[in-house]
C-alpha cells in the first residue's frame, strides 16, 4: 500500500489513521502550525487529497467509509467534519475562522467549492469597519450537490435535498427541496433523490426511504458508495 505523505512543520500536531483504508492515488498532508488534529475512519479511500492545515487549533475529522478527491484547506482555529458513507468528487473546501460540517451519506460531483470566508477583507470606507466577516458552512445528511456548486459562508442545506449544477448557495434551506440558480432558490419541494436506483418506487432504495420526514436518526445500512 502506498503511503500518505505527510509534512508536519508544527508541534504536537496529530494524524490519526484507522488502519483500515486506501489511498487510491498520490495523497498529501501538509500542516504548518502548531496543536492541530487530523482524524481520519476506517475505509476511507483518498483519490489525490491535498490537506493543508496552517495556523494553529485547526481540526479536521473524516468519519468512516468516506471517498475523498480535490483539496481541504484548513487557516487559523477552523474545523471541517464529513460525517459517514459521503463521497467528494474533486472539490475545494476552504475553512478559516470557522467550521464546515458535511453530513451523512452525502453526494458532491465535481467542482464544488464550499468555503467559510471571502478571503479577503472588504471595508466599509465610512466606518472603517469589515462588512464581510467568516461565517459556519451547514450542510446536513443526505445532500446531493451538483457539478460547479459553490457553497458560501452562512450558508445552510438542509437534509435530503438536491442542489443543482453550477448553482450559487448562499443562505439556509429547508429539507427535501431541489434548489438552483445564483443565488439559489426553492425549484421544488417535497423531493428527496437516490444514488443507486432508477425504479419509480423510492422504496427500493434503502438508503433514500431512511432519509423522509419520519427519519428516526438512526444509520441506514452501511454500503459501499461509489462517486457520481
Amino acid at each position: 500500500m502506498q503511503e500518505l505523505k505527510i509534512l508536519d512543520k508544527g508541534t504536537e500536531n496529530v494524524v490519526k489513521m484507522h488502519e483500515k483504508w486506501k489511498l487510491l492515488r498520490n495523497s498529501s498532508v501538509n500542516i504548518a502550525g502548531n496543536s492541530n488534529s487530523i482524524t481520519i475512519g476506517e475505509r476511507c479511500r483518498f483519490d489525490g487529497i491535498k490537506i493543508i492545515v496552517s495556523g494553529d487549533n485547526n481540526k479536521l475529522v473524516v468519519g468512516n467509509n468516506v471517498l475523498l478527491t480535490g483539496t481541504i484547506s484548513l487557516l487559523g482555529d477552523a474545523h471541517v467534519e464529513i460525517g459517514n458513507n459521503t463521497t467528494v468528487g474533486m472539490c475545494n473546501f476552504a475553512a478559516y475562522k470557522g467550521r464546515i460540517r458535511i453530513g451523512k451519506y452525502c453526494m458532491f460531483a465535481r467542482g464544488i467549492e464550499i468555503r467559510t470566508t471571502d478571503s479577503h477583507p472588504i471595508y466599509d470606507l465610512r466606518t472603517k469597519k469589515r462588512i464581510n466577516s467568516e461565517a459556519d458552512v451547514f450542510i446536513d445528511d443526505y445532500v446531493w450537490c451538483g457539478t460547479r456548486v459553490t457553497v458560501v459562508k452562512g450558508a445552510h442545506i438542509a437534509k435530503s435535498s438536491i442542489v443543482a449544477l453550477g448553482s450559487v448557495v448562499t443562505k439556509k434551506f429547508d429539507p427535501f427541496c431541489l434548489i438552483g440558480g445564483i443565488p439559489a432558490k426553492v425549484l421544488r419541494r417535497d423531493v428527496t433523490w437516490s444514488r443507486w436506483t432508477a425504479n419509480e418506487v423510492l422504496a427500493e432504495d434503502k438508503v433514500a426511504s431512511m432519509y423522509t420526514a419520519d427519519w428516526n436518526g438512526e444509520d441506514p445500512e452501511a454500503t459501499s458508495l461509489e462517486p457520481t
